[in-house]
């Protein structure tokens, strides 16, 4: 990602429980390259069985061709640990998602492709819900340095975020390499660890 601001239109889908099958089915996993994995993204929600467009479904509507925010009901991305489904939301354009909750694989996998998952409390994410129906087409913007989301029509909103995370975000870093930043610390609980538990480590 490796900014630490942006903005981008955001769409609301407040549905709970959406399982990374409905994200992206498993016919669409295999035997495809990056970055087309957008085709599948929400597969059967978004198309026919003939391949033609469900004109009903949010983002097959303008503006939201080009959602780069997106907002969810809580426990988004459960189910099979399938990478691909953080790939599809990339591959579209999102470069955020925003969730009381998350599957805890995606969410790990998100953080893996650059992709931010955004916690954020009930309160906030009821808000967020109702400001987005209220103003189609609306633009938030994220700050992942203050760990703000806001847009024109409210006031900033707290997501959760650790700083490993954050780091890896605003440096483009994989998961060995930004735990590596950490060397030096890793290095004084060994260090500490030893003395108090000489026994857990052998000679």
């Amino acid at each position: 990602m490796s900014t630490a601001q942006f903005s981008g239109i955001a769409a609301a889908l407040p549905i709970p429980d959406i399982d990374t099958d409905t994200i992206i089915p498993i016919d669409y996993c295999i035997n495809r390259e990056r970055p087309h994995f957008d085709v599948a993204l929400f597969r059967s929600w978004r198309y026919h069985s003939d391949g033609r467009e469900r004109p009903d479904f949010l983002l097959n509507k303008d503006p939201y061709r080009k959602t780069e925010i997106l907002l969810t009901g809580a426990n988004f991305g459960c189910g099979s640990s399938r990478e691909m489904a953080v790939w599809a939301l990339a591959d579209f354009g999102i470069r955020c998602v925003i969730a009381l909750s998350f599957g805890e694989i995606f969410y790990n996998n998100c953080f893996q492709n650059q992709l931010l998952a955004a916690r954020v409390s009930p309160e906030t994410a009821e808000t967020l819900h109702h400001t987005l129906g209220q103003n189609p087409g609306l633009a938030l913007v994220v700050d992942i340095n203050e760990k703000t989301i806001r847009s024109s029509e409210s006031n900033a909103f707290q997501f959760e975020l650790d700083s490993l995370r954050s780091e890896m975000l605003l440096q483009g870093l994989d998961p060995v390499t930004a735990t590596l930043t950490r060397i030096t610390e890793i290095e004084a609980f060994e260090k500490r660890d030893r003395l108090l538990r000489p026994w857990v480590r052998p000679r």
